[in-house]
Parts: structure tokens; sequence; C-alpha cells
């Protein structure tokens, strides 16, 4: 039953088989590019449709937004998947690895203008806030609102997020 509340909120699918044994696994062809994370006891909030598979001693979970501010403009949804504990976990992205930019905050703040976040550490508290101190100065600036990580932990960026809807983009590839 918590399989089935996790799909509807997370939009993945709520019967995940478990392979057990030694041999190959082969996936569908993808445009996108797959990522091997190595989770060593930590918690990280996955951006939606990213999740392909992870080894049975992570406990997969879905991960719902602190404040308001965040579920209803933050670009990210009401609901994400979260891996925790220790294992690999499978993801696919839309860069190689090399292109995301990890940013390492201790007890710091990160704004981000648009949903380029792929992942983050749910230790980090996530907000959307104005760009500005004020609403003139928001308006002046054009940005309006931003996503703000705040605390210690670690945030994965793809600094080419707008090519996914791009019409370079291969149509089957495009979310």
């Amino acid at each position: 039953m918590r399989n089935i509340v996790s799909s509807a909120v997370s939009g993945s699918s709520a019967i995940k088989p478990l392979y057990k044994g030694t041999g190959t696994i082969l996936l569908e062809t993808t445009y996108k590019y797959l990522w091997l994370i190595d989770v060593d006891n930590d918690h990280i909030v996955i951006d939606d449709g990213m999740f392909l598979a992870c080894e049975s001693t992570l406990e997969i979970a879905v991960a719902a937004r602190k404040n308001l501010s965040s579920a209803a403009l933050g670009g990210e949804g009401l609901f994400n998947l979260s891996a925790r504990g220790k294992g690999i976990l499978a993801l696919e992205a839309p860069i190689p690895t090399e292109e995301a930019v990890v940013i390492e905050l201790q007890n710091d703040v990160l704004k981000v203008d648009g949903n380029f976040a792929l992942m983050w550490s749910n230790s980090l508290d996530f907000s959307v806030e104005k760009s500005g101190k004020t609403k003139l100065g928001s308006a002046a600036s054009g940005e309006g609102l931003v996503n703000v990580y705040r605390g210690t932990g670690m945030v994965w960026l793809a600094p080419l997020m707008q090519y996914k809807n791009s019409p370079l983009m291969p149509a089957a590839a495009r979310p």
C-alpha cells in the first residue's frame, strides 16, 4: 500500500522488481545519461523522473515539501523520491555527470533562478523567495522568484536544463 501511495504522489512506478544473484541487467534505449551514485549513509532528494534502480540496501521513500512556498512555487512538485542509506543509486539524467555542478553548502544559502537542481541533500531547507529584498527590486531585476537551499548539504545542478525541452533534443528523450 505504501508503494501505491508513493507512486501516486511521485509519479514513479508502484511495482518495482527485485533482482537477486549475478548477471546482467539491460535497460531500454535512452537519449539521456545514466548516473551511478554511491550513496554513503546520506539522504538525497531526487528530481522527478530520474529514478531507475537502486541496491536493496537503500531505502526509497517520498520526500514532501517542508513549507508551502516550495510546494506551490518551486517547480519541483509537492513530493519527490528520496534515497537514504548506503548503496548504489541508478538515475537517468538530462546531462552527463561531468557537466553537473555540485555545490557544497556549510551553513550557507544557495539561490537558484529556475528548476536546475537534479538532486539535493534532504538536510537542506528548500524554499522559494523573491529574488530582491523588495517587490520592486524583484520586478526591476526581471527575475521574480528563486529557489533557495539553506543549511549544510549538497545540491547537484544541471546548467543546461533548458536543453531538455529544446527542439535540438530528440522528441523521444523529451519529458
